[in-house]
């Protein structure tokens, strides 16, 4: 492939290939385009150890746009938090911190006014799909919370029911707000949401409770973040 032939998706997912995240380096093990989508690249990630191999489970797989004719740069992806590595060990990816340092790198990707969208629906992220069932405001989910941390701190939307029928599973998306009038508006209602939600008596249910305790922290920590 020549730089000239390279289209503008292929070049924002090549950005990743060779990056380091903890001991690993990112690996763009496969990159398809997806048709009849023009413009739309279907990526997997993987992950190299110091020893240079490859893992054959997938820390990330998704869809990278560059967008155009108005729309900016998105990625919709799904993240495993348990990757099989090239020896056929586990990696726990959520515990050495790999999921939000993919995460961070993808918000280095998307540019104001563009978007990320995260499935919650496959296995692994049940926690963010049981925090919004509770009505957890998106932004102090798990996966939410990395986003907002990643730089997206626009608008959130919970796809939790397809609206056209094409969607796919059910995903959480964070946008880049496109100019600093909307930044500002996002800004302030994630604040009066997050301390709403701060404030929210506990659930009754065990459970439950445990669910919106955690969230509730997160949220304490976004507010920091907020402030500072």
């Amino acid at each position: 492939m020549t730089a000239n032939s390279i289209s503008a998706a292929e070049a924002l997912a090549i950005r990743l290939d060779g990056r380091k995240v903890g001991a690993f380096a990112i690996v763009l093990a496969e990159m398809r385009p997806i048709r009849p989508r023009g413009g739309w690249r279907y990526v997997k990630i993987a992950l190299r150890d110091s020893r240079g191999k490859t893992s054959t489970g997938s820390l990330m797989t998704g869809i990278v746009s560059a967008g155009g004719r108005g729309v900016k740069p998105w990625i919709e992806c799904r993240l495993f938090p348990t990757v099989t590595s090239g020896s056929g060990d586990s990696i726990d990816a959520r515990a050495l911190g790999l999921e939000a340092k993919i995460v961070a790198m993808l918000g280095d990707l998307i540019p104001p006014g563009g978007h990320l969208m995260i499935d919650y629906e496959n296995p692994g992220q049940e926690e963010t799909f049981a925090e919004l069932v509770l009505r957890v405001p998106p932004a102090a989910s798990y996966l939410g919370s990395l986003m907002f941390q990643a730089g997206f701190r626009g608008e959130f939307k919970d796809w939790y029911f397809p609206e056209g029928g094409h969607e796919g599973p059910r995903k959480l998306q964070a946008n880049k707000s496109p100019d600093r009038a909307a930044a500002r508006r996002a800004i302030a209602n994630h604040r009066r949401e997050l301390s709403a939600f701060v404030a929210r008596p506990l659930p009754s249910d065990p459970a439950q409770a445990a669910i919106v305790r955690r969230a509730q922290s997160r949220a304490r920590r976004l507010l920091k973040l907020l402030r500072a």
